[in-house]
């Protein structure tokens, strides 16, 4: 037989060296340092030189390990090791090594590694769709970074073939908004129709109306980008499973906020804390965002028995306080509710986000009243606080508070011109008010424009009710499906208002 230590390693393999470590945790440290070691000691001779497609599994394993913790040279010449030493299995090596080269800005170098990729897939008869779809989708996106307009269009309508994908249609819109923002309009619209509430598609339209100089357009679509929203997703079995090689409670905290809030992925949220739970039972924000993850797919019970072990933990925890309130609301148990959030809300006083629930909640308990309390309390703070500002306006006008109301409204409106609910309880506000002295008819009638149907006809109603024209009010009440004033008008009484939410 032969020696196997005459074995040289092929020519072309590049040797690793044993990186800068000192700024990772000591488990990242320990498991970067024996993948590195071993391969160092084959590249000087001193370990056995093992078969070319182990040491091809070998080398990829570690760039897999270098690439999780950002090292991103030594992961770039581990995976170019990785594809010399085992041309037939280099799917994997040529899609990974094709994002260092993303993250390194050599996107030329990365496309042709995409591009092997996808060759190697078609090669082997591989069957994951997903992955093919990810290679299809960074292929476009790369291709669109160097403005290979076509060629990002022809990979972006691939991955669509795979799979009628949101973040496919928006690839598309990207390429079209360019040159053609008209043309960018639908691909975005598609994106947004399969992942609804997107912040990413909602930007993208913003920015394409504004081409086009719709600006009524493309302030909704600002609007909505600025509401709590997520961005769009893309499932890639391969890079999730270089992070997967990251197992601290902190790297798995990590990716289950990132899946939790950045991206609304709550089942992979659920899995990363569910890990991380195990290395640290007695950590309360991993119970509390276990927790929520599981509010938001609804399975309640779950989600409850979470917010109580984080109250066992820390009795004070007002976020637990506020989901078990939410809870409760869901449940139609509208006092427990209140207990609750009465509670969270002495637990963090500064908090306006669990101040503005407990607002929330006393409203639907007719409670305006102590919900004006809690909301001044907000603007006294915060006075741009664009929902507290809306809530308390509604709260003031349901009061009767007129005066007081329209103050508020000329603040909210000088900040917020464009907003449509606004606008809304500012022609009650302005048209209806109970002493004809606080009445602003000409101003009534300057926020009724901005409005669109069906709100526009019901503010009509408004603005004839604080003209005292009471049979043109009802004729304009009459076209509504479902009327809240028109016995009121019949019966030449002023309007009672309606939350904009009921549109």
């Amino acid at each position: 037989g032969c020696n196997q230590g005459t074995i040289e390693i092929p020519a072309g393999v590049r040797p690793i060296t044993q990186p800068e470590l000192s700024k990772l945790d000591p488990e990242a440290q320990g498991k970067i340092k024996f993948a590195c070691t071993s391969l160092i000691q084959i590249q000087s001779g001193t370990q056995e030189l093992p078969e070319l497609r182990k040491l091809a599994a070998q080398y990829g394993q570690a760039g897999m390990l270098l690439h999780a913790y950002a090292i991103i040279d030594q992961s770039t010449i581990c995976y170019q090791n990785a594809i010399l030493l085992d041309p037939n299995e280099s799917l994997r090596w040529h899609y990974l090594l094709a994002h260092t080269l993303r993250e390194a800005n050599q996107m030329s170098e990365a496309i042709e590694h995409f591009n092997e990729a996808e060759q190697t897939y078609t090669k082997l008869g591989n069957q994951q769709p997903a992955l093919l779809q990810a290679i299809y989708y960074y292929l476009g996106d790369t291709h669109l970074s160097l403005q290979q307009l076509d060629q990002a269009e022809s990979a972006f309508r691939k991955a669509l073939e795979v799979d009628e994908s949101a973040i496919a249609h928006w690839g598309i819109g990207k390429v079209k908004l360019a040159n053609s923002p008209a043309d960018a309009i639908a691909p975005f619209q598609s994106a947004l129709k399969l992942a609804p509430g997107t912040r990413t598609v909602h930007y993208s339209l913003m920015m394409a109306y504004n081409k086009l100089g719709n600006r009524r357009q493309a302030q909704f679509h600002q609007q909505e980008f600025h509401k709590v929203g997520f961005e769009l997703f893309l499932s890639d079995p391969i890079l999730d499973s270089v992070e997967d090689l990251k197992t601290t409670t902190a790297a798995l905290r990590s990716r289950g906020d990132t899946a939790l809030f950045t991206y609304g992925d709550f089942p992979t949220a659920i899995r990363h804390y569910t890990s991380a739970l195990e290395k640290s039972p007695k950590d309360t924000s991993l119970h509390l965002n276990l927790g929520l993850a599981k509010l938001r797919m609804n399975r309640l019970e779950e989600a409850s028995e979470h917010f109580h072990d984080t109250l066992d933990i820390n009795p004070m925890s007002s976020r637990a306080l506020t989901n078990l309130g939410l809870i409760a609301a869901a449940r139609n148990d509208l006092a427990q509710a209140l207990s609750l959030l009465q509670n969270a809300v002495a637990a963090e006083p500064s908090n306006h986000e669990i101040r503005q629930q407990l607002a929330r909640f006393l409203v639907s308990d007719g409670q305006s009243a102590e919900a004006i309390q809690h909301l001044q309390k907000i603007i006294e703070r915060s006075p741009a606080n664009q929902p507290a500002l809306t809530m308390l306006i509604f709260c003031l006008l349901a009061n009767d508070q007129f005066a007081e109301s329209q103050v508020h409204l000329d603040t909210a409106l000088a900040i917020f011109p464009s907003d449509q609910e606004l606008a809304f309880y500012g022609v009650f506000g302005f048209a209806t008010a109970k002493e004809e002295t606080h009445r602003d008819i000409t101003r009534a009638k300057q926020l009724f424009t901005q409005l669109d149907r069906p709100q526009r006809t019901v503010a009509e109603g408004f603005l004839f009710a604080g003209q005292g024209l009471f049979e043109e009010a009802v004729k304009t009440e009459s076209q509504l499906d479902e009327s809240e004033n028109l016995q009121r008008y019949e019966k030449q009484q002023l309007p009672v208002l309606m939350h904009y939410s009921e549109f």
